[in-house]
């Protein structure tokens, strides 16, 4: 430890040099004040032993420059006095010495206060160099953290351009999309596109969990959902065209769930079929009853046979089929009370809204029961309507 003995007397400096060099410390000395403030600038030391009475600048202005100067706070400062009344040692403390020892002094006792003093110094040291170390990589963490945000919200968006427009009104039909990611990026996919003059496509899918894995999939299901549609578009063979393509995802514990389905602008007649999704429903507005359109298949991507099944509804006047991933039907506040078990009420009593506010509603609704808590998942909303003719 390289230490600054500091006294006018130099019978004291030689006694404290031919007690701590052999301790293995690199001792220097200076003569007074103003002669230590020159030193401490020029060999940095670890501990200054500091005698209070001296000429031109005493022990009290020494300790208040050390304890004002950029880069020296961490000096241990051990005082020699020869006033060993109260209010000197109170006033050496209160200037920021670390330690006080009143002469005439055991040599003995100062060589095991300084030991003490470098045990100290070092413990400070290897603190001061782990809270940098800690500080260096918080930083490194946050620009990290920083540059993962600017990413996501990137992907964010190219995942929001995959989506098809929110809105769509072909003839009678009004279609409506509401996309909520529990995160920047879901694994949620919606498409609602026309086919021609006469029929709309209406697909929703849910990839297993959330966040990047999910999203990955979800972003697969643009250009699967694009080819499926140019082959046979038909509710059973896009579904099958999908599971053949999402095959890898068995091997990673990976799948998705689905809804397709072809409804007739004119007729209202709706073909649909479903890969383990949770079955939409439909509001009949004659009746105020709530249809669930339920349909076999297994999820897409677990079995390379996986078999899928066209069936048919009807959509009348001012009825409305209702869409949705399963992150909004099993929110819950409580894990014990589940939202989907409001739809049909929901449904019911927001019959007379257009899809908009039907799905304002039920983002309002949503928040209510949840209380303060966050949806736990993506969810992804489709509201369809039949107008009259």
């Amino acid at each position: 430890m390289r230490i600054l003995v500091v006294d006018d007397e130099e019978t004291i400096r030689e006694i404290l040099r031919d007690g701590l060099e052999p301790l293995g410390h690199e001792i220097h000395a200076a003569v007074d004040g103003l002669d230590a403030l020159r030193k401490i600038e020029e060999i940095h030391p670890g501990i200054v032993i500091l005698d209070v009475n001296m000429p031109r600048l005493d022990g009290y202005g020494v300790l208040s420059r050390i304890r004002g100067m950029e880069g020296t706070q961490r000096i241990f400062v051990l005082m020699l006095t020869a006033k060993a009344e109260l209010h000197e040692l109170e006033r050496g403390l209160s200037l920021g010495a670390d330690d006080y020892l009143a002469k005439p002094f055991h040599l003995r006792e100062l060589i095991a206060r300084t030991q003490a003093a470098v045990r100290i110094r070092t413990l400070q040291d290897e603190l001061h160099l782990r809270n940098q170390q800690l500080a260096e990589g918080l930083k490194k963490e946050e620009r990290l953290n920083q540059k993962m945000m600017l990413e996501m919200e990137v992907a964010a968006r190219l995942q929001k351009g995959m989506l098809s427009p929110a809105r769509l009104e072909l003839g009678r039909v009004h279609a409506c999309a509401r996309y909520r990611p529990s995160t920047q990026i879901g694994g949620d996919f919606y498409d609602l596109r026309p086919l021609g003059a006469k029929k709309v496509s209406i697909f929703l899918a849910d990839a297993v969990g959330h966040g990047v894995s999910a999203a990955l999939l979800a972003a697969m299901l643009k250009t699967g959902i694009e080819d499926a549609l140019s082959g046979e578009p038909m509710p059973a063979s896009i579904l099958s065209s999908l599971n053949r393509r999402f095959q890898f995802c068995a091997d990673h514990g990976k799948y998705l769930t689905a809804f397709s389905g072809m409804l007739d602008c004119e007729s209202g007649n709706l073909v649909y079929s479903l890969a383990g999704h949770v079955p939409p429903l439909a509001y009949r507005c004659s009746s105020q009853k709530i249809e669930k359109l339920d349909s076999p298949g297994f999820c897409l991507g677990i079995f390379e046979d996986g078999r899928y099944e066209n069936r048919e509804a009807r959509l009348f006047h001012g009825d409305r089929l209702f869409a949705y991933t399963d992150g909004i039907s099993e929110a819950s506040a409580d894990d014990s009370h589940l939202f989907g078990s409001l739809f049909p009420d929901l449904l019911r009593r927001h019959a007379n809204l257009p899809n908009e506010g039907f799905l304002d509603f039920l983002d309002d609704d949503l928040s209510c029961f949840l209380g303060s808590a966050p949806p736990a998942d993506d969810y992804t909303l489709l509201a369809v309507q039949l107008l009259p003719g």
